[in-house]
Formats: C-alpha cells, structure tokens, sequence
C-alpha cells in the first residue's frame, strides 16, 4: 500500500479570515461553520491560524471578545503556521504535527490556500483505517 500525500485526505476549500477582523467575527464564522481552525491572512499571505483554543485562551485572559469590542484575530491568534505542500507525504506530516503539538498544517500550492488537514482529519482517517481493518 503507498503512503498518501496530504493532498489526497486534506479538508478542500478552506474558510479563511483577514488578521485585522474582528475577533467575534472569527468565533461566529467557526460557529456557524462548525470548525475550529482558522487560517488567517494579510492580503493574499497567510501569517497565522486562530482556533477555538485561541479563541478560550483569550476570553479567560480577560480579552473582550463581544461582537462591539475592538480585539482583532491578529491580538490573540497563534503566529505559529505549519505548511506543507500538496504532495508531502501524510507520514511525514503526522509525525511533524505529534512531534510539535500542532493541530493544523495550511496545505499550500503556488502559495495559494489548497485546503487544511487537521487533528480531526488525522481521526477520521484512522478510523477508516481500523474499520477496514476489522471487516
């Protein structure tokens, strides 16, 4: 069995925020979404990604986070980007994130967004994978 690419189990067409939104525009939009990780841009550069863990962190340390408040996702996402590219090989991608404590990798094409794999796509797979493996 070849070892897959990113690209073949990666989420596609990735929502996306500019780093001087609103903070509350992040948290609604990832509600309404039903997501948890953000990437976010400054133009066409991405820079950061704010999660719901961002998001947590910031309103227990004491950020407003109301929809009138003027906090941006640039004061409280993490400036920290894992990205890879399209054809990068998913074991090294899962080592990397386990080794560094990431829940995101951006999956970068011709520095275009192409799609997001995340923790969450790490355990779907997974469990494809033991499911197959039982029956």
């Amino acid at each position: 069995m070849a070892i897959p690419t990113v690209e073949s189990v990666m989420t596609t067409f990735p929502y996306s925020i500019e780093a001087d939104a609103h903070a509350a525009s992040a948290r609604t939009l990832m509600s309404q979404l039903h997501i948890r990780h953000l990437p976010v841009r400054e133009g066409e550069r991405y820079v950061a990604v704010i999660s719901e863990r961002d998001l947590a962190r910031a309103a227990t340390a004491g950020w407003d986070l109301a929809v009138t408040s003027n906090t941006r996702v640039q004061d409280i996402c993490s400036r920290s980007v894992y990205a890879v590219a399209p054809d990068t090989s998913l074991v090294d991608v899962l080592r990397h994130m386990a080794e560094h404590d990431v829940d995101v990798a951006l999956v970068m094409h011709n520095d275009k967004l192409a799609g997001v794999f995340t923790i969450s796509d790490a355990c779907r797979l997974f469990a494809e994978l033991l499911k197959r493996g039982v029956s």
